[in-house]
């Protein structure tokens, strides 16, 4: 399912030379959850992450479209201008095969387990921690973003594969990543 996704995004990502969060939206369906674009995202950050501006660019649409998972809004607001704007993906072209190829050992070690661990997912708390993990990997902050990102993963393949326990794992590093975040941003400000 998933890797269905990532090959039509890496198909639109050869074929054309800019994307737009629109075309994300468009590429995966306004239909479709917004996990799977949050999860791809994910990946490219974490592939990504020598990039110099990546934490702007992946932030962005992450911050949105867990956000929008929080609040539960599916579609509608991809018409503004916000989400037209768009970057060159030649920098994704070389990496988002990376992204195919690790989507499917993740789903190898993911599967559904502790279904009583994952009755824990709701979708305000979930959308919570994903919507402030993805606020902190926006932040241009040293070693936030790559952490940040494992979070995310790990809850969003606890709620995609209903795995309780990578949703476990994935909320303790939550609590773990907050406490870094903090700390790290407390060093630099003062």
């Amino acid at each position: 399912m998933i890797t269905n996704y990532v090959e039509k995004l890496r198909q639109y990502i050869n074929e054309n030379e800019e994307i737009s969060t629109f075309d994300l939206v468009e590429i995966m369906g306004a239909h479709t959850s917004f996990l799977i674009l949050l999860l791809i995202l994910s990946l490219l950050n974490i592939i990504l992450a020598p990039l110099p501006i990546n934490s702007f660019i992946i932030g962005i649409p992450l911050t949105l479209f867990s956000i929008c998972y929080l609040f539960g809004i599916k579609e509608g607001i991809f018409s503004k201008k916000l989400f037209k704007k768009s970057v060159n993906c030649t920098a994704w072209r070389k990496h988002i095969h990376k992204v195919s190829h690790y989507i499917r050992k993740i789903f190898v070690i993911s599967k559904p387990r502790f279904h009583y661990l994952s009755r824990l997912h709701r979708r305000l708390v979930s959308g919570f921690v994903l919507s402030t993990i993805s606020l902190l990997i926006f932040l241009p902050i040293p070693f936030i973003n790559t952490s940040g990102s494992v979070t995310m993963i790990m809850v969003l393949l606890g709620i995609i594969q209903k795995d309780g326990l990578f949703l476990i794992i994935g909320y303790l590093l939550f609590a773990i990543h907050i406490i870094f975040s903090v700390s790290v941003i407390f060093y630099v400000v003062i």
